[in-house]
C-alpha cells in the first residue's frame, strides 16, 4: 500500500504508538530512502533533533526522534487508528501477561517455600531421632539417608521383591484388566486402554506389587548411571515432571507413540507427588519398561522419597495418602523399595547426560563417581560426606546465570545452586556436550527452557502445573543421530482424553491448541491469588509473634498503627519472603487515609484454620487453654509480690517488658508463644501499658478460666457451694479489694482462721447464704489448691468464675492461646511427622496414647535443645491426647491428627 502524503507540521503517529508533529522529510546521513524528522508531544524521544553532530531540526531535549518514512502515518488515517489500537492492545496484553507472571513468581516461591521446609526441618528430626533412640529402639535408620528395606522389615513388609503379590490373591468381583508373566504387548495395551477410559479404577494390588516386585529386581541390576541408546530409525522422548497429572502422560503418548523398540522414553523423575494418578503413570510406565527393557527407563527426583510422600498434597506431597487410599501402607512401603533402586541419572549415547535436579557443587565429578554412589536409601539432607553431596545435588540443585555455586535458600537446607562454568567444566571433564534436567517449572512458564550457553536445558512435562499456573509441559524428543526438537503441550482435560478413547464416543479430534484457548488465565492468576493470600495469612498466624514484635518496636505510643511501609518491612522481615508486597498489600490489610495500618486488627484477624472435623472432641479448646492459665496460677506468692512482680519500676503501670519479664523470674512453665499470646490478648485496645489495677483486673479473667467448676470436676453440692461462696465474695469491687479485706494480717495470704472468719461476717450479714462449719472445712479444701495452707492472690482469683466487662476479652484469651498452639503443630508437622513414623514401624498410621505423647514430648525436648521452647506444656500434652482419642480405645490416628492442623485454603 503507497504512503499516504505528509508534509512539513502535520501531526502524525511514529510506529503506530507516539504522536507528534513532522519537522523535517529528507534524505539523511543515517541511511538511503526518506526520512521524517519528529517533534513528539512527549517526551519518550532520544534527542533535541541532533544526533551525533547532525541537525535536521530542533525541538525540546528528549522530544525529538527520525524514523524512515514508512513508519510514520497522518493521525487522521485509518491506519494510523488501526495501529493505535493494536498498540492498545498489545500493551494491554503485555500489562495482562506480566501481571500473570508476577502472579505465579509468588506462588512458585510460596510452593518452593513449602517443599525446602521438608530439608530445613532435618536437623530437629536428627534431634527428636536420638531422644526417641532413648525411649527406645527403632528400625527407622539415621536420618540421613536411612533405608526404605529396614523400614520394611520393621513393618513386617516384605524385602524380598521377587515375593511381592504372592500372598494375594484376585477376586471375582475385581473388573480391572489382568497382567500375566511373561507379559505380552496385548496385555501392556490392555491396561493402557483401562487408564485412558477408567482412570479412577485402579489396578488389582496383586498386580501393582508384581510389577513394583519385577521393577525393582530390573533396576537393582543397574549402577547408580543408566546407559541408554537412541533407537536406530527411531526416537528418545525424554519428559521432565509430571506430578501425577495423567493427562499429560496421556496426551504425551498420544502425541509421540507408546513405548516400542523404536520408540524409547526416558522420565526424569517426580512421577510422584501432587497429583492424583502417579500410580496409573507408573503402572504403564513400568510395564512398557518390563516388556521392552531398555528402552524404558526412570530417572529418581526429589518427590521420589519417603519423606516428601508421606506430606499432605498442599505442602508439596500426596504420595501417600494416594497409594493408602488405592490399595494399602505395606504397598507404599514397596514403592519406597522400588525408588531407592532407580538410577540417578543417564547417559544418552555417551553425549548426553539426564539428571532430575541438576549438577554438583563438588569439583572435578566424573561419571564414574556417579555410577557409584550408594543410591539404595532415602535422599541425604546433609551434604557434608562427598558421596551424600553428589546425590543430593542430582536430586535438588538448579542453575543459575551468575557464574560458581551459590546457597539457594528459597529451595530449603543446603540446597546449592550452579553456574554455566560449572555445567561447561563438568561437560568438558566427562566428554559430554548436553545436560537435561527438570526440577521446577521454567520462569518463562514454557514446557523448556535453554540456559547455560545452549549446554543446559530445563523440561518439564506437567502443563497447567497444580491446575493453576497456566504453564505449557514440553518433551525432549532425540533423533538416532542425537538432533533433537523440544515439542510443547498444553494437555486436555483427562475427562476430555477419556471421552476421546471411550468405545461409544466419537473422536473429539483433540489437540493442544485446542485447551490453550481454552486455559483462562485470568481465571488461573485470580486463583493463584488466592491460594497466594491464603498461605500467606497461615505464614501471618505461624510468625505473629514475629511480626507482633517487629511492629510495636517501632510504636512507641502504643497506638496499635504503623505506616504501611513499615507494615510491608515487618512482613518481609517477619516471614523472610521477597515478594510483592505493596501489590500484596490491597488484599491483606486496610490501609486509612492517612497511609496508616492497624497491625493489632490485622494479627487478630488471622486464625489457625483447624480442619478437626470431629476428630478432636468438642472443648479442647478451651481446656487446652485452661492449662496455660493453670501454669500462671499457679505460683504461690503474695498479693504484695504479685503487684510488685508485674509492676516493677513501681510506676502503676504494667508494660509488654514487664509481663514477659514477671513470667520468665516468676519460672512459669509456659512456652513463650503462650505467654506472647496471652499479653496480646491483655494489651488488645490498650495504649501499650495498663494500670496495675486494670491489669489484674483483666487477669483476673484469665485466672477465672482456669478455675471454676468446669475445670477442675466439680458437680452437685461441692459446684454449688463455690457457687455460693463466689457471689458473697464477689458482691462488689475488685479482688483485690476484696483479698485485702479478708487477710486481716496483712501478709499477703489468706489462711483458714481468716476464710473462716469471713464466711462468719459475710453470713451474719445474710443469713440465707451461710455456711455449716462442715461447709467451711469443705470450701476450704477446695481453696486450697495445693494444700500448704493458704491461698494466694492468683489462687483466690482462680476458684471464682468471673463475668468480665469486656465479654470478648475470655473468646481473645481462648483464641490466642490456641491459635498460638495450632501454629507451633502447623511448623513443626513434618518433625511430629517423622517422630510419629519413627514410633510406627509397621506404618499403619496409628500409635498408642503413650507413644504419642513421647512423640509430643520429643518435640518439646528438641526444640528446647535447640534453645526454643516447645509449643505444648506436658499439661496441655495430656489433654491433647485424650481429646484425640476420640473413641477412647488407647490408639490415636497421628496422620488424620497431622492432618487436622494443616492450614486451610482462605477464599
Amino acid at each position: 500500500m503507497e504512503s499516504e502524503k505528509i508534509s512539513i507540521g502535520d501531526t502524525v503517529v511514529v510506529l503506530g504508538k507516539r504522536k507528534g508533529i513532522v519537522r523535517y522529510i529528507g534524505d539523511t546521513v543515517f541511511g538511503p530512502g526518506e526520512w521524517v524528522g519528529v517533534e513528539l508531544e512527549k517526551p519518550t524521544g532520544t534527542h533535541d533533533g541532533g544526533v551525533n553532530g547532525q541537525r535536521y531540526f530542533s525541538c525540546k531535549p528528549n522530544h525529538g526522534v527520525y524514523v524512515q518514512r514508512q513508519g510514520v502515518t497522518p493521525v487522521n488515517s485509518i491506519e494510523a487508528a488501526a495501529s493505535q489500537i493494536q498498540s492498545m492492545q498489545r500493551g494491554r496484553k503485555e500489562r495482562q501477561e506480566a501481571d500473570f507472571k508476577r502472579v505465579y513468581q509468588t506462588w512458585n516461591a510460596l510452593e518452593l517455600e513449602q517443599e525446602g521446609n521438608y530439608l530445613n526441618q532435618s536437623a530437629a528430626n536428627s534431634r527428636v531421632e536420638s531422644l526417641l533412640r532413648a525411649y527406645g529402639p527403632s528400625s527407622a535408620g539415621s536420618v540421613n539417608g536411612s533405608s526404605a528395606s529396614s523400614m520394611a522389615a520393621a513393618a513386617g513388609v516384605s524385602t524380598d521383591p521377587t515375593d511381592w503379590g504372592s500372598d494375594c490373591s484376585v477376586d471375582k468381583a475385581y473388573k480391572g484388566p489382568h497382567v500375566s508373566w511373561p507379559l505380552r504387548k496385548e496385555n501392556v495395551e490392555a491396561v493402557l486402554h483401562h487408564f485412558r477410559t477408567q482412570p479412577d479404577v485402579p489396578l488389582h494390588p496383586k498386580y501393582m506389587a508384581e510389577i513394583l516386585g519385577k521393577a525393582t529386581v530390573h533396576f537393582r541390576e543397574c549402577s547408580s548411571v543408566y546407559d541408554m541408546q537412541v533407537p536406530e530409525d527411531g526416537k528418545l522422548v525424554i519428559c521432565g515432571d509430571t506430578h501425577g497429572q495423567l493427562a499429560d502422560f496421556l496426551w504425551i503418548l498420544k502425541q509421540n507413540g507408546e513405548p516400542s523398540p523404536n520408540t524409547a522414553y526416558l522420565l526424569n523423575g517426580d512421577i510422584a507427588d501432587r497429583g492424583e494418578y502417579a500410580c496409573e503413570i507408573l503402572v504403564i510406565v513400568l510395564l512398557y519398561m518390563l516388556l521392552y527393557p531398555g528402552k524404558v527407563t526412570i530417572n529418581r527426583g526429589n518427590h521420589e522419597n519417603l519423606e516428601m510422600n508421606r506430606r499432605p498434597a498442599d505442602y508439596g506431597g500426596g504420595f501417600y495418602d494416594e497409594v493408602v487410599a488405592k490399595y494399602s501402607p505395606a504397598l507404599f512401603m514397596m514403592f519406597q523399595q522400588f525408588f531407592e533402586q532407580l538410577p540417578l541419572a543417564t547417559v544418552i549415547a555417551g553425549r548426553v547426560v539426564v539428571v532430575h535436579g541438576g549438577l554438583t557443587r563438588r569439583e572435578g565429578v566424573q561419571i564414574q563417581h556417579l555410577r557409584t554412589i550408594n543410591r539404595r536409601r532415602q535422599c541425604p539432607t546433609a551434604t557434608d560426606a562427598i558421596e551424600d553431596a553428589l546425590m543430593f545435588d542430582l536430586m535438588w540443585a538448579d542453575p543459575q546465570d551468575q557464574p560458581g555455586v551459590a546457597r539457594a535458600p528459597h529451595r530449603g537446607a543446603n540446597c546449592v545452586r550452579f553456574g554455566p562454568d560449572v555445567t561447561k567444566r563438568f561437560l568438558g571433564v566427562n566428554g559430554l556436550s548436553l545436560v537435561i534436567r527438570s526440577h521446577e517449572v521454567p520462569e518463562n512458564l514454557r514446557g523448556f527452557e535453554d540456559r547455560h550457553d545452549g549446554r543446559l536445558i530445563t523440561v518439564f512435562s506437567a502443563s497447567n502445573y497444580c491446575g493453576s499456573t497456566g504453564n505449557y509441559g514440553a518433551v525432549v524428543v532425540f533423533q538416532a543421530d542425537l538432533s533433537y526438537t523440544v515439542e510443547e503441550h498444553m494437555a486436555p482435560d483427562l475427562s476430555e482424553l477419556v471421552a476421546e478413547y471411550s468405545p461409544t464416543s466419537v473422536p473429539l479430534g483433540l489437540d493442544s491448541a485446542g485447551k490453550e484457548g481454552r486455559v483462562d488465565r485470568t481465571k488461573l492468576a485470580d486463583s493463584m491469588h488466592e491460594e497466594v493470600i491464603g498461605k500467606l495469612r497461615q505464614k501471618v498466624m505461624q510468625h505473629k509473634d514475629d511480626l507482633w514484635w517487629y511492629w510495636t518496636q517501632l510504636d512507641p505510643q502504643g497506638t496499635g498503627r504503623v505506616s504501611a511501609a513499615v507494615w510491608r518491612q515487618g512482613m518481609a522481615a517477619g516471614l523472610q519472603l521477597d515478594l510483592p508486597w505493596f501489590s500484596l498489600q490491597k488484599d491483606m490489610v486496610e490501609v486509612a487515609e492517612d497511609g496508616s495500618v492497624d497491625y493489632r486488627t490485622f494479627l487478630g484477624g488471622v486464625n489457625a484454620g483447624v480442619q478437626s472435623q470431629g476428630f478432636l472432641q468438642d472443648g479442647w479448646e478451651l481446656e487446652v487453654a485452661n492449662k496455660a492459665f493453670e501454669a500462671l496460677v499457679s505460683r504461690d506468692m503474695t498479693l504484695q509480690q504479685t503487684l510488685a512482680t508485674f509492676d516493677q519500676d513501681g510506676d502503676g503501670m504494667v508494660s509488654a517488658q514487664e509481663f514477659r519479664e514477671a513470667i520468665a523470674k516468676s519460672n512459669v512453665s509456659l512456652p513463650d508463644n503462650q505467654v506472647k499470646a496471652i499479653l496480646r490478648a491483655i494489651e488488645k485496645d490498650s495504649e501499650g501499658q495498663l494500670s496495675v489495677e486494670h491489669f489484674l483486673e483483666r487477669f483476673q479473667v484469665v485466672c477465672s478460666l482456669a478455675g471454676g467448676g468446669d475445670m477442675r470436676g466439680l458437680e452437685g453440692s461441692d459446684a454449688n457451694l463455690m457457687d455460693r461462696i463466689g457471689r458473697m465474695l464477689i458482691g462488689s469491687g475488685s479482688r483485690v479489694q476484696v483479698f485485702q479485706t479478708i487477710d486481716v494480717n496483712k501478709d499477703g495470704y489468706v489462711d483458714e482462721s481468716e476464710f473462716n472468719l469471713a464466711m462468719e461476717r459475710l453470713g451474719a450479714r445474710n443469713p440465707s447464704m451461710s455456711l455449716t462449719q462442715e461447709e467451711r472445712k469443705r470450701a476450704w479444701h477446695l481453696l486450697d489448691m495445693n494444700q500448704d495452707g493458704h491461698l494466694n492472690y492468683l489462687e483466690f482469683c482462680s476458684a471464682f468464675k468471673v463475668v468480665d466487662k469486656d465479654p470478648e476479652t475470655t473468646k481473645r484469651m481462648v483464641k490466642e492461646v490456641v491459635d498460638s498452639i495450632l501454629a507451633a503443630l502447623q511448623v513443626h508437622s513434618g518433625t511430629l511427622s517423622f517422630a510419629f513414623r519413627y514410633l510406627d514401624p509397621k506404618n499403619l498410621g496409628r500409635v498408642s496414647k503413650e507413644d504419642f505423647k513421647v512423640g509430643m514430648r520429643a518435640l518439646n525436648a528438641s526444640m528446647q535443645g535447640a534453645g526454643v521452647n516447645g509449643p505444648l506444656t506436658d499439661e496441655q500434652l495430656e489433654v491433647f491426647a485424650e481429646f484425640a482419642d476420640s473413641d477412647g480405645d488407647g490408639n490415636i490416628d497421628y496422620q488424620e491428627f497431622l492432618n487436622a492442623f494443616n492450614p486451610k485454603k482462605v477464599a
